[in-house]
């Protein structure tokens, strides 16, 4: 009697961890859906499958009256799919571009089971020179969940936008003719440190598209083994909005987020586009969230000051193949999972 209870207690605790370990194993995979912040601000995001995110911004505070503009704000952003608990970036512009924030962040399942994004961001101010840069940009954390922390005084449902179609009518080119003024962002641009960034914004949209040919990286390999797309958005054009691109870095391993604002700077007046950035690179913990990000400024210009160890032409699109997706949670590999399912019904078969 007591080696079938003990039995009966077995197959209960194989098959309650199995269960978890598969049911965790699904969260985090996607950013889909609402998330709240600390301060009561709301956020709407669709996930797909080619890694974009969509959504809308219904903040609860802003820094001036008035500047978050009068409709919910669009979010543009990037995620691998399908890669639990791989770093992600996205960006709100603000206003037509009066300011634009960034975020660079990763989800995490808490012991309570809640999903949690841990984020970072970088909110841009445009400013009327170079020389202004100092004053142009706030830091700041903010912590995402599925539940509402806090009720916030967000606008009514009737501004929402309702998917891709509808966020597409929304960004749109206020500035047709941006390509033949200066400070347009298309074409090649170039930081001190000798890294390279081709980007070609979309008039029908003001999406920005590219490549990003680093020169440098915290770790050797952390950038992948190819260059790394850049994705990002931007209003009106020239040098009076600001606007924001990321890079998602070996298939989530890390990811930066820039804000920026482009200027003619100097007698020689120069196109410099003046960024801030965030680097977000994957940690295993929450309790490791304090090194998981680090904080700087580029400079870029038309002109190539350092030459940096380019990667091979002809290979834009990073080829990520043949890398392995990272795990869910340590432990709760899906074969692992179902194998100790399996384990848990042949147990109680045989009681």
């Amino acid at each position: 009697m007591e080696s079938r209870s003990s039995s009966r207690l077995l197959h209960i605790a194989f098959s309650v961890f199995s269960f978890v370990c598969i049911v965790e194993g699904e969260k985090c995979n996607t950013l889909n859906g609402k998330w709240y912040n600390q301060l009561g601000s709301e956020i709407f995001l669709e996930h797909g499958t080619d890694g974009i995110l969509y959504g809308e911004y219904r903040t609860a505070v802003e820094r001036r009256n008035g500047s978050s503009g009068v409709n919910h704000s669009i979010v543009l952003g990037s995620a691998p799919y399908n890669f639990p608990s791989a770093a992600f970036a996205f960006s709100v512009v603000w206003r037509n571009g009066t300011s634009t924030t960034v975020w660079t962040g990763q989800c995490f399942v808490r012991e309570d089971g809640h999903e949690t994004l841990l984020t970072s961001w970088l909110l841009r101010s445009t400013v009327e020179t170079c020389i202004d840069k100092w004053k142009s940009t706030m830091i700041g954390r903010d912590t995402f969940t599925r539940y509402e922390q806090l009720h916030g005084p967000r606008k009514p449902d009737e501004g929402k936008t309702e998917g891709q179609t509808e966020i597409d009518k929304i960004i749109h080119s206020f500035d047709p003719d941006v390509k033949n003024k200066p400070c347009n962002l298309n074409g090649k641009w170039y930081n001190v440190l000798g890294s390279e960034m081709i980007l070609k914004q979309r008039l029908k949209d003001n999406v920005i598209e590219g490549e990003y040919r680093t020169a440098v990286e915290r770790e050797t390999g952390a950038a992948g083994n190819s260059h790394s797309k850049v994705f990002g958005i931007g209003q009106l054009g020239g040098s009076s909005s600001t606007f924001s691109f990321f890079v998602v870095w070996n298939n989530g391993l890390s990811a930066t987020g820039w804000v920026g604002q482009c200027h003619i700077c100097g007698e020689n007046k120069t196109e410099t586009i003046e960024s801030t950035w965030l680097l977000r690179s994957k940690i295993e913990a929450v309790r490791d969230n304090w090194k998981s990000t680090l904080y700087s400024e580029d400079s870029f210009t038309r002109t190539e000051t350092t030459p940096g160890p380019r990667k091979n032409d002809n290979t834009h699109t990073p080829d990520r193949s043949g890398d392995e997706p990272p795990k869910a949670c340590k432990g709760c590999h899906p074969l692992f999972s179902f194998a100790l399912l399996g384990l848990s019904v042949l147990v109680s078969l045989l009681l």
